[in-house]
């Protein structure tokens, strides 16, 4: 049977103001932050990132005589940190938000922005996930441990995604980014299952056919794409994966409008971080989402695909168990995420032979 689905958020931010996926797109920052009216942008940057972006947005910047103001941000999505960059004398007098970097970057830029009700632009440096895109940030605490999410009022107003630098990304993170976005057909489905087209929110349903559309392309460009990074060659391959799991899971995750679209396997992704923080801390949301997704596929009945989808990430390096990452494989663990799982609102109502179904599918991840 489906699980329950609530609407969380009742608006559908579709997008960004501006996405632009293309050679060379950080160079169009000055044009973008001019367009949005502003003259003096903060920029919030890791260290590899910048390491990448760093030249060309100075020759952005230099050319439409914008000051450069950057920051560097280190660790996960923190709101205090947040709040201290805002009091921050760096700060003072800047009207817009640029956040150049993954995705804990682009959410910490979007939270910043939000707070101080500025424009935002974001320019991400990995397809890891769709965090450039989603009007949402998912928040930790000093302890690298998940706090919440908080959806945004406000879309994200420009992506500059730019080919150069995402051609040439690990293939590590090229490959997380994938398997997060084939979370959305696996986790919609559950939310699916057994429900009549008068009881499903069409926004949900439209998340569904997109979903299903970028699992099978994704997969079958999957290879080619890790071979274009390995290269360095901005290829078709590369170009429409990166785009599929940054613009159009965006998409799919807008259309579901937070209508708990992610469901078990991204809990077990919130309770690692919550319960093991520090062994997931080196981990990628992906990697770990993608762990979850076994579970998720067993409770959905699909033993078979199950099996198949564990092969296809050990033949691309992911790990595809709790052990791999670090965390106890003895069954206390097992026991705690069945309560961590079976507590969430998404489980209300279900049967108790639904519930032992979820404790069994749990058992995938060992």
């Amino acid at each position: 049977m489906a699980t329950k689905s609530e609407v969380v958020e009742s608006s559908f931010r579709l997008g960004s103001g501006r996405y632009i996926q293309e050679e060379g797109a950080t160079l169009l920052l000055g044009d973008e932050v001019l367009r949005l009216g502003c003259k003096k942008p903060f920029i919030l940057t890791g260290k590899t990132a910048w390491s990448l972006a760093e030249k060309k947005i100075k020759a952005s910047l230099k050319e439409k005589d914008i000051p450069l103001n950057y920051y560097i941000y280190e660790g996960f999505c923190n709101p205090d940190h947040c709040d201290r960059i805002l009091a921050s004398e760096a700060f003072r007098g800047c009207d817009c938000l640029v956040g150049v970097g993954g995705g804990n970057l682009m959410d910490a830029t979007k939270l910043c922005a939000a707070k101080a009700n500025l424009p935002v632009i974001n320019i991400p440096t990995s397809s890891a996930t769709c965090a450039a895109y989603t009007p949402l940030s998912v928040m930790y605490n000093d302890k690298f441990q998940t706090i919440g999410s908080q959806h945004h009022l406000k879309e994200v107003n420009c992506i500059l995604v730019d080919m150069d630098i995402l051609c040439r990304q690990p293939v590590r993170l090229l490959v997380s980014g994938v398997y997060d976005s084939l979370a959305k057909l696996i986790e919609t489905t559950q939310r699916l299952d057994g429900k009549t087209e008068e009881e499903i929110d069409i926004g949900l349903r439209s998340s569904f056919v997109l979903s299903d559309f970028i699992y099978k392309r994704l997969l079958a460009d999957l290879p080619a794409a890790c071979e274009s990074v390995r290269r360095g060659e901005n290829t078709k391959a590369i170009y429409d994966t990166v785009y599929l799991t940054i613009c159009v899971t965006g998409i799919i995750s807008a259309l579901a409008r937070g209508s708990n679209q992610c469901s078990i396997a991204h809990k077990i992704y919130e309770s690692t971080r919550v319960i093991f923080p520090s062994e997931s801390k080196t981990w990628l949301h992906g990697e770990l989402v993608a762990i979850g997704l076994l579970a998720q596929l067993y409770y959905n009945g699909e033993e078979e695909t199950a099996k198949v989808f564990r092969s296809q990430m050990g033949s691309v390096g992911m790990p595809v168990t709790l052990a791999e990452i670090g965390i106890p494989d003895t069954d206390k663990t097992m026991e705690t995420y069945y309560n961590e799982v079976a507590s969430t609102p998404m489980m209300d109502g279900v049967s108790a032979e639904e519930l032992q179904k979820l404790r069994r599918s749990l058992e995938e991840m060992r």
